[in-house]
């Protein structure tokens, strides 16, 4: 009888990853099992609950998942990987007593048993809290972050650009992303820079050959896009119009952030990072910090302030001047055990391992 794997997901990315590798690589060699993906991004909930119902109703020796699915209950062998990893503490401090978010963090942690992370350091705080340390701890295993695969190949990068410059005119140009994370609570804070700030902004990088893209977090808007509206050298790109943040972080010469993972992602590419953490305090009073900007292996680039903290960094890595290549090195040792693009050979080696077990 022919083994039953799925791959199912919220977000489309590691999961898709991992289904894509086994369709290029694996899906000729291992005729002895079948393998079902289904994501749940684009769907409403009634088609979810019809899909969800008819995979309930089967037996599966491997279920594979970037969220806690039900169907994990059923599965011989669960996997669990989270959406992304490095900058924020699992369970958030707004999570602790809120019962039902901590029962499924509980359900992670005692029936799912295999948890993929990038390091060592992920186990410190992911699935961590007294109340969770109370249950076995997880097998956390060090594998990789599956959609950052094709962040290691120079052919996948290169048509990104190419398909990009076409689409928005930006060949001969560098590229700023800006994407911050969401925050889910009223800010006490005023965002710090302005719109008469980001019109400054936007001559400046014009004068200069660079653009930026805007990418808002799906889950909340940080600022109102229509700041960008009249202006020439800054584009919003949400997930809309581009689901695939990976192809964005391709063709990315800079990335500007929060507390966002993405830059965890970006380090693969060792490409500038800077940061504008203006809302630190309460970001880790209300949600919790995994990461510490006073230490710039966890942070590894400027922190900024004003405009003008942004227009002197764009300026020195123009003129090659990036003091932080170095400390990014660094940083890769500490987010990640393996830089080597093979996440998604790791992680079917350990699927097909668990669907093998007599």
């Amino acid at each position: 009888m022919k083994k039953r794997i799925l791959l199912t997901s919220q977000t489309e990315d590691n999961i898709k990853a991992l289904y894509n590798y086994y369709e290029k690589n694996l899906k000729n060699d291992r005729t002895d099992i079948i393998v079902e993906y289904s994501s749940f991004y684009k769907y409403n909930k009634f088609v979810h609950t019809i899909i969800r119902g008819s995979q309930m109703i089967k037996n599966y020796s491997v279920v594979v998942s970037d969220y806690t699915t039900s169907v994990f209950w059923k599965a011989k062998n669960g996997v669990f990987m989270s959406h992304g990893y490095g900058t924020k503490s699992t369970p958030g401090n707004n999570e602790l007593n809120i019962k039902k978010t901590m029962d499924i963090y509980k359900g992670i942690r005692t029936k799912i048993k295999n948890v993929v992370t990038l390091s060592e350091r992920d186990s410190t705080y992911f699935l961590r809290s007294d109340e969770l340390d109370k249950c076995a701890l997880p097998n956390y295993m060090p594998l990789g972050l599956l959609r950052n695969d094709m962040l290691f190949d120079k052919e996948y990068i290169s048509a990104c650009r190419n398909k990009f410059n076409l689409k928005y005119n930006t060949l001969g140009k560098k590229i700023l992303l800006f994407c911050p994370t969401w925050r889910g609570y009223k800010i006490d804070k005023e965002f710090p820079i302005t719109e008469k700030d980001w019109i400054k902004f936007d001559n400046f990088m014009g004068e200069n050959d660079w653009e930026m893209i805007y990418r808002p977090h799906y889950m909340e808007r940080l600022l109102d896009d229509k700041i960008f509206a009249n202006m020439k050298n800054i584009v919003t790109i949400d997930f809309n119009e581009e689901m695939s943040t990976q192809s964005i972080l391709a063709v990315s010469d800079m990335v500007l952030t929060d507390y966002s993972s993405i830059y965890v992602d970006y380090l693969v590419l060792n490409r500038p990072i800077c940061f504008l953490p203006y809302d630190a305090v309460q970001y880790d009073k209300e949600r919790g910090l995994a990461i510490d900007f006073k230490k710039e292996i966890d942070t590894p680039g400027p922190k900024l302030k004003i405009i003008d903290d942004l227009i002197d960094y764009v300026k020195d890595v123009s003129l090659g001047n990036d003091k932080f290549i170095k400390i990014r090195k660094d940083a890769q040792k500490n987010f990640y055990r393996y830089l080597d693009g093979d996440s998604c050979k790791r992680v079917w080696n350990l699927i097909l391992n668990l669907a093998d077990k007599k």
